[in-house]
């Protein structure tokens, strides 16, 4: 009867090992959004002084690797490809619970969102790597349509959601290392290079209200920083910003005349191609994203403007 009992525990063990493994393999490892989040709550409390924020815009071009050795700026890149501003919002809520960043910097670009509700992909890229949380079911819900409200459960569970993807799974996905680099800070650089025109929209005034979701959303994310006491640095990194995005931004210009700069500031870093250096020849990936040249370029003086208008830790000559 006793060895019954063992073999019986024995058999659970393994088959609770065996699933764990299958789990671990089935699960979705985009590193355009959910290896961004997992990489997070791998950080030491009180790491991250800099927390950037917003789509990939942000984590493309934007090297915490880079203000680390320059100006002793320590930074995440907790972003998400195409994340809108209501997944934004939760991700921020949870963030906070596990760092207390001296400086939120948001790139703005998904202002420009024209839907309230975003593809599937999008949706798992922003809150798969997200822990069971009353925040990770808001940013689902928000997600959601009303006629996927039925669903909520299933993006929340997540298994239900990859466990088909079985049919894709290979040898070598039994010896891959899943495990995050220790010095991973978000940042996925793009490589290639695409020569691009100069984008010149200094003639467009107009003026192009966000969409009403966006907006309420965009203003919650304001007011959950002032209220944590956290400053704001909205920016734009260089891209090939087109008219109707400007026309969005004229209107956030417009809204954030308001705030005093102590608590929100932003700066449109498209206006200043020729400080940084940008080469419009060699410093693309894409109209959206600059390569590693254009990353480095941009992160140098990034983090020079950081250490201008900010008072934040020089950790350079720490172990």
């Amino acid at each position: 009867m006793k060895r019954k009992g063992i073999r019986i525990l024995v058999f659970f063990l393994l088959a609770g090992v065996l699933v764990s493994q299958l789990n671990r393999m089935l699960a979705f490892r985009y590193e355009d959004g959910i290896r961004q989040m997992e990489g997070f709550y791998k950080q030491p409390r009180g790491s991250v002084d800099v927390l950037v924020m917003g789509s990939s815009h942000a984590y493309v071009n934007i090297d915490p690797a880079v203000l680390s050795k320059e100006e002793g700026i320590s930074a995440y890149d907790l972003c998400a490809s195409m994340q809108p501003v209501w997944n934004t919002y939760y991700t921020l809520k949870e963030a906070l619970k596990y760092q207390h960043p001296k400086l939120i910097v948001l790139d703005i670009y998904r202002l420009v969102e024209p839907f309230d509700y975003v593809k599937e992909s999008k949706l798992i890229k922003s809150t798969f790597g997200m822990r069971p949380s009353k925040e990770k079911m808001a940013a689902i819900r928000e997600s959601l349509s009303a006629e996927q409200q039925k669903d909520v459960w299933l993006y929340f569970l997540e298994f239900p959601i990859y466990h088909n993807r079985y049919r894709e799974i290979t040898f070598s996905d039994f010896l891959a290392d899943y495990s995050l680099p220790e010095n991973y800070r978000g940042h996925v650089p793009a490589d290639h290079v695409e020569a691009m025109e100069r984008p010149d929209v200094s003639k467009v005034t107009e003026q192009m209200p966000m969409t009403e979701k966006t907006a309420l959303y965009f203003q919650k994310l304001l007011d959950l920083a002032k209220q944590e006491g956290i400053p704001v640095l909205l920016i734009l990194t260089p891209y090939i910003v087109q008219e109707d995005d400007q026309k969005v931004y004229n209107t956030v210009k417009e809204l954030l005349a308001t705030y005093p700069e102590d608590e929100v500031r932003f700066l449109d870093f498209n206006e200043a191609y020729d400080e940084i250096g940008i080469d419009f020849a060699t410093d693309f990936a894409d109209y959206d994203h600059l390569n590693v040249a254009g990353c480095q370029k941009f992160s140098f003086y990034f983090g020079k403007v950081l250490r201008t208008f900010y008072e934040l830790p020089d950790h350079r000559n720490e172990q």
